[in-house]
């Protein structure tokens, strides 16, 4: 992949109706404004699969080590498709703020419980950009312990980056609040092998490849160009994701920044500040 300033993530839809009941216990923190630090710190996640099945993969993203810096960043791809596990480690990818990058074959648990784990032990959000993909996978895959854990350390990225449009006096219609609207809003390079709706149509090339074929090495030269590009657009899903979320937190006011409420004239109504 073609190194850039910001090296894009999509983000793909989720078809999966989430019950009324998780809702119900989950709390509305979630949808809390992230800070500059936390947008900064955070693991930012986007799963890719079919719809009405178990996610394919999971990929997460975060700037890493004692000093996060933008310049250092982590992506992990952990594969969950059995059909897809010969394919692990076939393709690298690479960008300019990219230092360290892992795929690994692992269930959708294992995934979601290292996850939280790491964000708990070093003090880090979990932040997607819409919760109905996320907490659907949570259901089925947590205990009760973790998903309490979840419960303190998501946050949707959306509510943020809406918080900031609101701010601008901008659209913030249905139809504009998927992920690449608010990426062209901050000026986001979304790379060409992004692919806009062909997350499915790749995802299954791959894999009926991989049925027939057995190895990656079997594919056709289309089914390796493929999983290439869903392995960018998911990165691009994350990465941008990351920029939206620090580009928006930066430049909302903070509670201990905002301006004091107007005071109560005692001879007239309430005037502002001037």
């Amino acid at each position: 992949m073609a190194s850039a300033e910001y090296a894009s993530p999509w983000h793909t839809v989720s078809a999966i109706a989430t019950p009324d009941h998780i809702w119900d216990e989950l709390s509305d923190d979630y949808q809390e404004l992230l800070s500059p630090v936390e947008a900064h710190r955070a693991i930012y996640i986007d799963f890719e699969g079919s719809k009405d099945q178990e996610p394919a993969l999971l990929g997460s993203l975060w700037a890493y080590g004692k000093t996060p810096t933008d310049d250092k960043l982590r992506c992990v791809h952990d594969i969950h498709h059995p059909s897809l596990k010969p394919v692990v480690g076939a393709v690298e990818l690479s960008a300019d703020d990219l230092k360290d990058y892992q795929q690994r074959f692992r269930s959708v648990e294992q995934s979601l419980n290292a996850l939280l784990l790491l964000a708990q032990a070093q003090n880090r959000l979990v932040v997607s950009w819409s919760p109905h993909e996320f907490v659907k996978v949570v259901e089925h895959g947590l205990s009760a312990d973790l998903f309490a854990l979840f419960q303190r350390t998501y946050r949707d990225g959306k509510a943020t980056a809406m918080a900031w449009l609101e701010q601008e006096e901008r659209s913030v219609a249905k139809g504009s609040n998927t992920l690449v609207h608010y990426l062209d809003a901050t000026g986001y390079p979304i790379p060409e092998e992004y692919g806009l709706r062909k997350t499915t149509k790749r995802l299954n090339s791959v894999i009926n490849g991989v049925k027939k074929k057995g190895s990656y090495e079997a594919l056709i030269a289309s089914q390796k160009k493929n999983w290439e590009n869903l392995l960018i657009h998911n990165f691009t899903d994350c990465h941008g994701l990351r920029h939206v979320t620090k580009f928006a937190s930066a430049v909302l006011p903070r509670p201990d920044t905002a301006k004091p409420p107007p005071k109560l004239d005692p001879n007239g109504p309430e005037q502002p500040h001037r």
